[in-house]
C-alpha cells in the first residue's frame, strides 16, 4: 500500500485495554484521527485486547496498527521463525480495520537490516499491510543513533525502503532543557528539510509526530496555536501524514508526563477541543494538499533559525516582505505553482506581502486557514492589475494559494 490516497491523522498511545470500546474509538473519531496506532493492548491483555481495539476502530471507521512486541524479538532467517511471525501476523491482516503491525520506534542505524529482513517476511504475508517503524529526530544522542543522521537516513531508506517515511521531532522546550535552542529546538526546521529531501528523493510520503503534551520537564505544554504551528510548518514541507504525540496520557515510568488530549482518567483535557479544531483543519486541506509536490520552502521576514537548505525563489513568488512566514513550494499535476504560506510565529497574528513576477496568471485563490472550509475560497484576487498578495495570518495559521491561468 502507497499511503497516497488521503492524508492520514493518527495517534500515539490509543486507550489502554480496558477502554478499547466502541464509545472510545468514537471520541478519536470525533477529533478528527484517520488511523490509531496500538501501543499497550497486547502486554495488559494479550491477542483477545487487539481484537476489542480493532474492532471498536472498525466500528468507527478507523484503521488501526496493531503493536506486538514479541514479533519484534523474532531473528528472521529460519522456517521455524518465520512460521511464527506468519502465526502471528495473520491473525488481525484480515480484520476489516486492519492497517499493519508497529514493527520499531526509534531504531538505532545497526537496528535497520534485522528490520529489513522482519519487513520483508512481514509483506510476504501481509502485502497490503504497513510495516511501520518510526525514526528518531535530528537531535537524538549519538549513542542512540549511532550514525551521523544524514546516514541514518539514507540507510533507512535504501535498506528497510519504508511505505511512509516517520519520525518524530518535539520543538517546544523548558527553560531548563538540555536540548539546543530557546524555548524550542534550534534544528526543527533543518530536520525537517532533511526528511522533505528524503522523501522526494525517494518518491515516498512522509509522517511525522507534533507534540501535545510536557514531559521530562525539558518539554513544555504546547498551546493550542503552536500545535496548529507545528501542523501547519510540517504541511508547508510537504508532510503527507501528521500523528499527535500524545492522545492518551501515558502512565510515568523511566519519562514523567504531563497531561495530553485524554487524561490518564480518560477525561478529555483542553487539548482534545485544541487537536479538533486542527483536524477539521487538516480534513478539509487534506484533498488539496496531498496531490501537490514539494519543490522546496522558502522563508520570509525574521526567525529564529532556518533549514540550511532552503529556497531562494520559486516563481510566481519574487519576494516576501513583512513579519515571519515559512512558504512552502508545491506544483500540482497540471504544472501549475501553489504556495502554503504559514505564520513563522505561534505567539503574534502576522501580515505578510507575497511580490509576485509577471506570469499569465490571473488570478490568486486562497483557501484554508482557521475555521474555513476548503470548499470556500477565502479571496480570489485578481493578479492582472496588482504584483502584490497580502495575507493576514493568526498565529500558527496557515493559507493555501492556488494560482488560475
Amino acid at each position: 500500500m502507497s499511503y497516497r490516497n488521503r492524508l492520514e491523522i493518527g495517534l500515539w498511545v490509543s486507550p489502554p485495554a480496558s477502554e478499547a470500546t466502541s464509545a472510545r474509538y468514537a471520541e478519536i473519531k470525533e477529533a478528527g484521527f484517520t488511523f490509531v496506532i496500538g501501543l499497550t493492548e497486547y502486554q495488559d491483555g494479550g491477542e483477545q485486547a487487539i481484537e476489542r481495539a480493532l474492532d471498536a476502530a472498525a466500528a468507527n471507521g478507523l484503521k488501526y496498527v496493531v503493536h506486538d512486541p514479541d514479533l519484534k524479538r523474532l531473528q528472521i532467517g529460519t522456517a521455524a521463525s518465520e512460521e511464527e511471525l506468519r502465526r502471528r501476523v495473520s491473525a488481525f491482516a484480515g480484520h476489516p480495520a486492519y492497517m499493519g503491525h508497529l514493527l520499531k520506534d526509534e531504531p538505532s542505524a545497526p537496528e535497520i537490516d534485522q528490520l529489513a529482513s522482519v519487513k520483508a517476511a512481514y509483506l510476504r504475508t501481509a502485502p497490503d499491510g504497513l510495516a511501520y517503524v518510526n525514526l528518531f529526530p535530528r537531535h537524538a544522542a549519538p549513542d542512540l543513533l549511532q550514525a551521523d543522521y544524514a546516514d541514518y537516513i539514507e540507510k533507512f531508506m535504501q535498506v528497510y525502503k519504508p511505505q511512509a517515511l516517520s519520525y518524530d521531532h518535539y520543538p517546544f522546550l523548558t527553560e531548563s532543557s538540555v536540548f539546543a535552542g530557546e524555548r524550542i529546538t534550534e534544528d526543527y526546521y533543518i530536520n525537517l528539510e532533511m526528511i522533505r529531501s528524503a522523501s522526494i528523493r525517494y518518491d515516498t510520503p512522509f509522517w511525522l509526530f507534533v507534540q501535545t503534551l510536557a514531559f521530562n520537564g525539558t518539554h513544555r505544554d504546547p498551546t493550542e496555536a503552536e500545535i496548529r504551528w507545528q501542523v501547519n510548518t510540517s504541511l508547508a514541507f510537504g508532510a503527507k501524514g501528521i500523528q499527535y504525540f500524545t492522545y492518551w496520557t501515558p502512565e510515568d515510568g523511566r519519562e514523567k508526563f504531563g497531561d495530553a488530549i485524554i487524561a490518564r482518567d480518560g477525561s478529555r483535557t483542553k487539548h482534545y477541543a485544541e487537536v479538533q479544531a486542527v483536524n477539521r483543519e487538516l480534513a478539509e486541506l487534506g484533498p488539496s494538499l496531498l496531490p501537490l509536490k514539494s519543490v522546496g520552502v522558502l522563508f520570509g521576514g525574521k526567525h529564529q533559525a532556518i533549514a540550511e537548505d532552503s529556497i531562494a525563489g520559486f516563481a510566481p513568488l519574487e519576494a516576501v516582505e513583512g513579519d515571519a512566514v515559512v512558504v512552502g513550494c508545491f506544483m500540482d499535476e497540471e504544472g501549475l505553482p501553489a504556495l502554503f504560506v504559514v505564520n513563522g510565529s505561534y505567539e503574534d497574528a502576522a501580515e505578510a506581502s507575497l511580490l509576485l513576477s509577471g506570469q499569465t496568471y490571473r488570478q490568486a485563490r486562497i483557501v484554508g486557514g482557521q475555521n474555513q472550509s476548503q470548499s470556500q475560497v477565502q479571496g480570489a484576487v485578481d493578479l492582472t492589475g496588482d504584483s502584490r498578495l497580502r495575507l493576514t495570518l493568526a498565529p500558527g495559521e496557515g493559507k493555501l494559494v492556488r494560482f488560475v491561468c
